[in-house]
C-alpha cells in the first residue's frame, strides 16, 4: 500500500478512507492525498491519474483557466514522468491495477 509520494521536494501523505462525495481529494493545504478505500482496477486507477493531475497543477501553479491546451499538457506530461521517477512502487501498483483489470475481463 502507497503510503507517501514525492512530488519534486514535497512528501504528500496518502491516506485510504471512506469517501462519501468523491473517490479521492488532495488537500494541498496540508500535503495530503486521500483516496476512498472501496475502489479497485481501473476505477482507482483512474482516481490515481486524476488526484495525480490536481497534484500538478497545483504544485507547477498552472491556472487552468489562463493557459491553454499545449502549455497544460507539456506540465501534466513532465509532472507524471516527476511522479513516476521519484515513486517506482506508485508506478508498479498503478500498473498492478491495470493488469487486474484487463486479466479479470479476459
Amino acid at each position: 500500500m502507497i503510503k507517501s509520494i514525492r512530488y519534486g521536494k514535497y512528501k504528500i501523505g496518502v491516506e485510504y478512507t471512506h469517501l462519501k462525495d468523491c473517490y479521492g481529494l488532495y488537500d494541498p493545504n496540508n500535503k495530503k492525498l486521500q483516496i476512498d478505500k472501496r475502489q479497485k482496477g481501473f476505477k482507482l486507477f483512474n482516481t490515481w491519474m486524476h488526484e495525480l493531475f490536481h497534484i500538478i497543477m497545483y504544485h507547477e501553479e498552472i491556472d487552468v483557466n489562463k493557459k491553454g491546451e499545449e502549455p497544460i499538457a507539456k506540465a501534466v506530461g513532465d509532472g507524471y514522468e516527476k511522479i513516476f521517477k521519484s515513486n517506482p512502487r506508485l508506478k508498479n501498483k498503478l500498473y498492478s491495477l491495470l493488469r487486474l483489470d484487463i486479466n479479470s475481463k479476459k
